[in-house]
């Protein structure tokens, strides 16, 4: 008999410690300007805004609001503003919420390629709250990229809503869902619970961030057929959604030998696999 769909993660964070490093030596000048503009982000007042969506989809987002969602491409673009800031939210799953993983290799990456001191914020599921940031690249010349890096593990995007006032805390650039390895039991859930993520974004700052929504790597344990009908919903919502960027790391994995690319549980990428994410996501977020 199924007893959990969602299998924690067999391995030990330290309590957190190692997010808590500063991994790299920093010059003075761009340490400053890391330091304020992740400052100046983490505590921009929250503009005012209606009601909430419910965390089980709550209404869709009107036609009219949809066609307002701003390209993804137009919103990637800013990256080419060295001066300005430039924020991503990431809001998913396991699969990126631990270094080394994803999320972490890409932004790495980009920050490089960019010429921007990354400063990047994970998220404490014990404490529901962002642990200390940690700097890399900060020699860099430009403004800081910054992620919000708002990965739990073992969750759905309905934790997600109901912890986005802090999960969300600065207007971002954009965002980037990664949800669905998670909603197994139910996957026609994972699709209204994009759209009141995309609702509770547009709430606070309509018409100001792009969005893309990651179909995530394959899994092959018991819960594999399950998650092969969440894929189909998130392709189906996607399909709705013609403003949101589609990132379809499931078939990037397909295209290899998808089963040496997990940890044994068959579920979680390993190293090889975290990397064929980020490079997924990289191309996605190159021009």
């Amino acid at each position: 008999m199924r007893t959990t769909p969602q299998p924690r993660r067999r391995r030990d964070r330290g309590s957190g410690s190692l997010l808590r490093l500063v991994l790299v030596r920093v010059g003075l000048p761009a340490l400053a300007i890391a330091i304020v503009a992740s400052v100046a982000f983490a505590t921009i007042p929250r503009p005012a805004a209606g009601t909430s969506a419910g965390a089980d989809g709550g209404p869709p987002i009107a036609a009219e609001r949809q066609s307002s969602l701003v390209p993804f491409a137009d919103a990637r673009d800013r990256l080419a503003d060295e001066n300005r800031p430039f924020v991503v939210t990431v809001i998913g799953d396991s699969t990126g919420d631990a270094p080394g993983e994803w999320v972490d290799l890409a932004f790495r990456q980009l920050a490089e390629e960019t010429d921007r001191p990354l400063v990047q914020h994970s998220w404490d599921l014990v404490n529901s709250s962002y642990l200390p940031a940690v700097e890399s690249n900060a020699d860099a010349a430009s403004a800081p990229l910054i992620v919000w890096n708002g990965s739990a593990s073992g969750k759905t995007g309905e934790y997600s809503l109901a912890h986005f006032d802090t999960l969300v805390p600065a207007q971002p650039d954009l965002v980037i869902f990664n949800h669905g390895l998670n909603n197994v039991p139910k996957p026609a859930a994972v699709g209204p619970q994009l759209t009141a993520l995309v609702a509770e974004v547009e709430r606070y700052w309509p018409a100001t961030a792009g969005f893309a929504a990651i179909l995530e790597n394959p899994r092959f344990d018991a819960w594999a057929d399950a998650h092969r009908d969440v894929i189909d919903n998130v392709t189906s919502w996607l399909g709705e959604h013609s403003s949101v960027r589609s990132i379809d790391v499931h078939s990037a994995y397909l295209a290899v030998e998808p089963e040496a690319l997990l940890l044994p549980d068959l579920l979680h990428p390993n190293p090889a696999g975290s990397a064929v994410t980020a490079a997924t996501v990289l191309e996605a977020l190159r021009r």
